[in-house]
């Protein structure tokens, strides 16, 4: 079907702003009932968290902003810094950049869906999930999370179709925006592999590019930083700290131990465990109903989250491998099950985006 689905995309766009500022709002009311009885209720915005070291570095570049900024890839900042640098207020600048693009993403997410072949119901799903998935609130932040879901999708829908020198260009930014941008050497090493016996020299040169693509992207930043820093791997071994991503372990124990967490006062840590169940069972009807190239890149982000010894973010980084959304609009098809699902996944959403605007969850 050759539909771009703007219109249901765009609805789907306003209606995950619509929560978003549902959450803010009820922030606003908690922390001035609390300041009425004297107390002091911590808050941040739509520029907390991540969204803040996005600016800092868009605003003072990685120098102004600290060795730690260089955890953060440079894609989105850079971008944002250069738009800056003509009319300031990189800060409004970041939220209208990643906000347009999470349109564009939920568009793109629709195309690709549809050129797998999805009805056009489940296309329908696929896009308000995307907007409305519990933790899409950070598509409404400063975060890097529009700009990769764009660009990850951006290079399945052109390496699936056959334009490799798009997707090519897709991955190197891929992994120019975020450290999981290098997983999708996998995916696109699979795509550019299915039906190259037929293809030219070109052909296997534009090839070759989509699967180089994204550790080429990740390769200019980290010879960037071993110029400027002489630590080239830091960008990566930062995210080692225990209080970020925390260094490797064995996923059953990490999972049994934030499990238990919750017989410890860790209720936080153990709230991660269902979406990991989730996503388990989520990879396996995918490896039955969708293209090897989608599970292979969802397992090796699964993967990675569960061999953190720090679970925080999980839900976010779940996100961030979309596959698992065309799982979720396949298996709600059923219409007395697909209006349950939005109604409990968009009041998910406003708690987890009510709860990390107070500091009680890291998205």
């Amino acid at each position: 079907m050759d539909r771009w689905y703007l219109r249901e995309a765009a609805a789907a766009w306003v209606g995950g702003r619509i929560v978003v500022a549902a959450a803010l709002g009820l922030v606003h009311f908690l922390v001035g009932s609390v300041a009425d009885n004297h107390g002091v209720l911590k808050h941040t915005g739509l520029l907390g968290w991540d969204a803040g070291w996005y600016q800092e570095i868009a605003t003072h570049g990685y120098g102004g902003a600290g060795e730690e900024s260089r955890r953060f890839f440079p894609l989105l900042p850079m971008t944002v810094r250069v738009l800056g640098a003509v009319v300031g207020h990189q800060g409004a600048i970041l939220l209208v950049v990643v906000n347009a693009l999470a349109f564009v993403f939920t568009v793109l997410l629709a195309r690709l869906a549809s050129q797998e072949g999805f009805d056009d119901a489940t296309v329908r799903r696929v896009i308000w999930l995307s907007a409305l998935a519990p933790p899409a609130f950070v598509l409404v932040m400063g975060y890097a999370e529009a700009l990769a879901l764009t660009l990850s999708v951006g290079a399945f829908l052109a390496a699936r179709s056959g334009r490799f020198g798009l997707a090519a260009v897709a991955g190197l930014l891929s992994g120019l925006c975020r450290p999981l941008g290098l997983l999708l050497v996998a995916p696109m090493a699979i795509e550019a592999a299915r039906g190259a016996r037929g293809a030219g020299p070109r052909g296997w040169l534009a090839r070759l590019a989509a699967a180089v693509g994204p550790a080429a992207g990740a390769g200019i930043y980290l010879a960037w930083s071993a110029a400027t820093y002489h630590d080239g791997l830091a960008p990566l071994t930062m995210q080692r700290d225990a209080a970020r991503h925390g260094a490797t372990g064995n996923p059953v124990s990490v999972v049994w131990h934030a499990a238990t967490g919750a017989l410890h006062g860790n209720v936080g840590t153990s709230l991660h465990v269902p979406w990991l169940l989730l996503a388990i069972a989520g990879l396996v009807v995918m490896a039955r109903r969708l293209p090897v190239s989608y599970t292979a890149w969802c397992g090796l982000i699964l993967l990675t989250v569960l061999t953190g010894s720090n679970l925080d973010s999980t839900e976010r980084y779940l996100l961030g491998a979309f596959p698992f959304l065309f799982v979720a609009a396949l298996v709600a098809g059923h219409r007395t099950v697909w209006p349950l699902v939005l109604t409990a996944s968009t009041a998910t959403m406003t708690v987890y985006a009510t709860l990390a605007f107070t500091l009680a969850y890291v998205p």
